[in-house]
């Protein structure tokens, strides 16, 4: 009876795990979308760091 009770709670672990697991993916699939339409809103580049800016002027 135990061995029963012990495999019922790792399965509902695991299941568990793979819940939180989606949930994490699906909240920073939609934090990633909302950053990216404050981007475009607020007319935000990217910005290079300095030295791959510097870089970037001499190839130019």
């Amino acid at each position: 009876m135990l061995k029963i009770i012990l495999i019922v709670v790792v399965i509902l672990s695991f299941a568990l795990l793979l819940f939180l697991l989606y949930q994490s993916q699906k909240m920073l699939r939609h934090v990633q979308a909302q950053q990216a339409l404050e981007n475009k809103q607020n007319g935000k580049d990217r910005q290079l760091h300095p030295k791959l800016q510097k870089n970037k002027e001499t190839q130019d």
